[in-house]
């Protein structure tokens, strides 16, 4: 998750969204999640783009568990995690949707999929489901390569991984992913969602509601946005972060951010 990479993809001619004609069952905030803001002043977010590095910016960190794609793995992120020190830190990984990721589905995703009930049917409804145990392998393989204990989680939802030209199916793909994550930290963590409104609405629509998103840390963004991207209800997570540009710490290009 590059601020420079993401400001590349957003300029891309938008990808063309089908209808969502197939709606998934509504998700609501757990009981347990915290809906206040765990973050204060500035920071910085790392991934396997900067494993070589030695130092890092002050302020909190944001540490990514993936290595660009999903169900790939960060192989520094337990030396970032240990080396961001002893304030806040945070996790997030990469998401997204292919058909391709059905053989990285874990057991337990894919017997929770079985289960799950959409306003669909026969191939359709199969689809759905698939779509949605993807996600939530995404999420358990992730949470496998935490490092530490995060003040909370964040999927990385952005136009440069896969998704489909079909909205439901990437609506699917996030239920699964918060849903997953959520119940992994025991609903005690919050789950957010990294991405822009402008990324986000050209993968899931502009409809969308999932209420078990906790908030939104937007990309590109100078200053602190008034509202959300992503619905909850009839309303929009609060945005807890915002990715604000780069630093160079020795030499290394730290991604920055700010709270909200």
């Amino acid at each position: 998750m590059g601020y420079e990479a993401l400001r590349r993809v957003t300029t891309k001619v938008a990808m063309t969204v089908a209808a969502a004609a197939l709606i998934a069952p509504s998700l609501s905030m757990p009981a347990g999640a915290s809906t206040s803001n765990p973050y204060s002043g500035s920071g910085f977010d790392e991934s396997y783009p900067q494993c070589s590095a030695t130092a890092t910016p002050s302020g909190f960190a944001i540490i990514g568990v993936s290595h660009g794609r999903p169900f790939t793995s960060n192989t520094c992120a337990a030396s970032e995690w240990k080396a961001a020190g002893t304030g806040s830190k945070s996790l997030y990984f990469n998401t997204g949707y292919a058909l391709a990721y059905a053989k990285s589905e874990t057991t337990t995703c894919k017997a929770k999929a079985a289960s799950m009930s959409f306003s669909a049917t026969g191939h359709q409804l199969s689809a759905l489901q698939t779509a949605w145990a993807i996600g939530c392998s995404e999420a358990d393989v992730a949470y496998l390569s935490a490092p530490g204990t995060p003040v909370a989680w964040w999927a990385d939802v952005e136009t440069g991984n896969s998704w489909s030209t079909n909205t439901s199916l990437n609506q699917a793909t996030i239920d699964g992913i918060v849903t997953e994550m959520n119940s992994l930290v025991n609903n005690l963590v919050p789950v957010g969602i990294y991405s822009s409104p402008s990324m986000w609405d050209s993968i899931v629509g502009t409809s969308y509601v999932n209420g078990a998103i906790a908030a939104d840390w937007q990309a590109g963004a100078s200053i602190c946005p008034s509202s959300g991207f992503t619905l909850s209800s009839s309303s929009y997570a609060p945005v807890w972060l915002v990715q604000t540009g780069t630093t160079v710490v020795k030499g290394t290009t730290f991604d920055t951010d700010l709270a909200c």
